[in-house]
C-alpha cells in the first residue's frame, strides 16, 4: 500500500502544482512581480502535500512563499513536477 499511497500523494501534488502554475503564469502575464499574500493557502496546501515526497527536499519546499518574486516561485513549481513527475524518455 505504501507505493500506492505514495502514487496518490503525486498525483495531488501534480494537480496542485498545475493550478499553481496556471494561476501564477496569469500573475507574470498581469506583471505582478511578486506573489501577493492570497496565494498563500494554496501555498501551504502544496507544502503540505510535498513534505515527505521522495526526491523533495525541504529547502525547496521552503521556496513556496507569498512575497516571491513570481518568476522564481515559477521556477521552484516547474523543479517540484521535475522531481514528482520526471518527463517519460
Amino acid at each position: 500500500m505504501g507505493k500506492e499511497r505514495q502514487r496518490a500523494r503525486s498525483a495531488g501534488s501534480r494537480l496542485l502544482t498545475d493550478r499553481l502554475l496556471g494561476q501564477l503564469e496569469e500573475l507574470n502575464l498581469e506583471g505582478q512581480g511578486t506573489v501577493p499574500d492570497s496565494y498563500e493557502p494554496a501555498l501551504a496546501e502544496l507544502r503540505a502535500n510535498l513534505l515527505g515526497q521522495r526526491g523533495v527536499k525541504r529547502r525547496l519546499i521552503e521556496r513556496l512563499q507569498s512575497g516571491t518574486s513570481t518568476a522564481d516561485l515559477i521556477e521552484t513549481v516547474f523543479t517540484i513536477q521535475e522531481i514528482i513527475s520526471p518527463p517519460v524518455a
